[in-house]
């Protein structure tokens, strides 16, 4: 009949807590959706009036632009048929010196007070080609020769109402006389990109702006400003894209745009959302405030009836967690006298109870064990002295003193490691020592036709093992692996020492073990607690299975082309340490 098991207890999907809280939202949720509909239709009338307002800021500046280009152009247009002016330009030759000079003075005061008849102007000048001659008003009259360069850009300009010439980063605005050829002369007015930068000061008392003025005629730009870093960036995204909304850096901005047909300017401006619509977020900020409050309060109200009922009850199944993870030093206190009080009192009864069952089981369990390792252990016994003492009567017969020495040494070597060696647990160094020596005696006795090899990969000074897990493997290795290999015998030893496990394995080019042999002993490896009397390996087996737990053991392996491996494994076992777990390695003694 299979077997049922209990299903283990879960925590409730939907606690009392959360049940709880949930009641209470389900109150103040549709409260909350209809004062957040009301707060968003406010919100968007401030938005709506918030971008007018910013709006017409920008067709402010734009038509201030306008409107003192304008009249810029009409005085320009006015002065060009100065009498100064056209007598320098066309009749220079017949006026006498004082008549010339007196002109020049003339004509540079009268484009001083043109210049400074606009703040937008950064300088006006006149270009007289048949003088050759350039008169500034920041020249402080002084009659400079003309720029031909200069003079040819000019010329170049389009023959429209507003056409100005951009000529080594200066914005001018020429106009000759005739109009036709402007031959004559050239009245040139300099306008300030600084200046007309200022005019955008308007919007830089928002933070993070971004303003870009752009001549669409001749595709120049006039004025760039982004505040903070990226700025090319910036301006570069605003330059794509016209009214409405952009994203910069991750941030939202508004922008808001103006084009002047007259100028064919266009004037672009970003101001970041946050910033503008400050009076918007602060409505609601505060209303983020009084939901946060809301939610505070509810979750407290729900704690408070949590406490009184939730609580101790969770504490109990706690206890009952605890319990089932093996923990039984727990006791559970409750200061109020009432049914909780009572359930405690009983679990602390309970758990005591079953912790004095366990520690009687734990101590049989131990006793028992120890007694097996003991009665495991002293089955290991050099049966094979009565062979090596016999070989040594040999040796003598046949007066091989070397061999005599030799196998002596050997011998003594042996028996100390057993006789003076009384620790369970020892160095592996000194374990895979033992395996060597017994290695040659065992190549003596078999007169050198097997060779034992020998290979160690990490560091075996970082490992303890129990005495005499080797010897045996490796003595099933010559006795029942090259019983009668008569040349070319060759044993392999390998260890493998990790960090969470070590591993030796004995690998021999011997008979080989046929299946049926095989399934046998694979069997006896797997009853660990059969009481008959074992040996060789199965004792090995048992042995690491009782001190390192079900993952250590032996492992037997068939090779190709004959001969036989028996692998030995040493799990590092965790050491539970409190709830911290700390992980330790039984065996392992090593530190990385």
């Amino acid at each position: 009949m299979e077997k049922r098991t209990m299903p283990r207890d879960k925590q409730p999907r939907w606690g009392i807590y959360k049940k709880l809280v949930g009641s209470f939202l389900l109150i103040l949720i549709p409260i909350y959706v209809i004062s957040l509909w009301m707060n968003q239709q406010g919100a968007d009338v401030v938005r709506q009036e918030i971008a007018k307002s910013m709006q017409q800021k920008t067709d402010y500046v734009m038509t201030s632009l306008e409107n003192e280009i304008e009249r810029i152009t009409t005085l320009q247009q006015t002065f060009i048929n100065d009498a100064d002016l056209n007598d320098l330009s066309i009749r220079a030759a017949t006026l006498t010196d004082y008549e010339r000079t007196k002109a020049f003075k003339d004509l540079q005061s009268k484009i001083v007070m043109l210049a400074e008849s606009s703040k937008l102007i950064q300088d006006v000048f006149v270009l007289m080609p048949k003088l050759d001659k350039r008169l500034s008003a920041k020249s402080r009259f002084n009659v400079d020769t003309m720029d031909r360069g200069e003079y040819e850009s000019l010329l170049k300009a389009k023959n429209r109402l507003f056409n100005p010439v951009y000529y080594k980063g200066r914005l001018l605005l020429p106009l000759g006389y005739p109009s036709a050829t402007r031959s004559q002369y050239l009245l040139v007015i300099e306008l300030s990109s600084e200046k007309i930068g200022r005019e955008m000061d308007v919007f830089r008392s928002y933070e993070d702006n971004v303003t870009y003025l752009t001549d669409d005629y001749n595709q120049a730009t006039l004025y760039a400003y982004a505040d903070g870093v990226e700025a090319a960036d910036r301006i570069q995204s605003l330059e794509q894209d016209g009214r409405g909304e952009l994203t910069i850096d991750g941030m939202p901005y508004l922008v808001f745009s103006k084009r002047s047909d007259m100028l064919q300017w266009s004037l672009r401006t970003a101001l970041p959302e946050n910033i503008v619509l400050d009076p918007v977020y602060s409505i609601k900020r505060w209303y983020g405030y009084l939901s946060a409050v809301s939610i505070v309060i509810v979750l407290i109200a729900s704690l408070m009836i949590f406490r009184l009922i939730h609580q101790p009850l969770k504490k109990l199944v706690t206890g009952f967690r605890k319990v089932e993870q093996g923990k039984l030093d727990i006791v559970i206190e409750r200061r109020e006298h009432d049914e909780f009080a009572y359930l405690y009192t009983q679990f602390n009864r309970m758990v005591a109870k079953l912790n004095e069952l366990i520690q009687e089981v734990y101590e049989k369990t131990i006793y028992s064990q120890k007694s097996e390792l003991k009665q495991l252990q002293s089955q290991i016994n050099p049966h094979f002295l009565y062979n090596s003492l016999y070989i040594l009567y040999l040796m003598a017969d046949e007066e091989d003193y070397d061999g005599i020495r030799i196998l002596s040494r050997h011998l003594g070597d042996y028996f100390k490691f057993l006789t003076h060696n009384k620790a369970d647990i020892i160095p592996l160094e000194q374990e895979l020592n033992h395996a060597r020596v017994y290695g040659a005696i065992q190549e003596i006795r078999f007169s050198n036709r097997i060779s034992c090899e020998y290979t160690v990969e990490g560091d075996p000074s970082e490992w303890q093992v129990p005495r005499l897990i080797v010897q045996p493997v490796l003595e099933n290795a010559f006795i029942h692996g090259h019983e009668h290999t008569e040349e070319n015998g060759r044993i392999s030893v390998r260890v493998r020492c990790e960090h969470e496990a070590l591993t030796i394995t004995v690998e021999d080019n011997g008979n080989g073990i046929d299946e049926e042999k095989l399934a046998e002993v694979r069997k006896k490896l797997t009853l660990r607690h059969d009481e008959t009397e074992t040996h060789g390996i199965v004792n090995v087996h048992r042995r690491l299975g009782l001190l390192y737990g079900s993952a250590s053991g032996v492992r037997i392996d068939p090779v190709a082309g004959g001969g036989t491996a028996v692998t030995l494994r040493i799990e590092a076992r965790p050491v539970d340490r409190g709830e911290e777990g700390e992980w330790q390695l039984a065996s392992y003694s090593g530190r990385r």
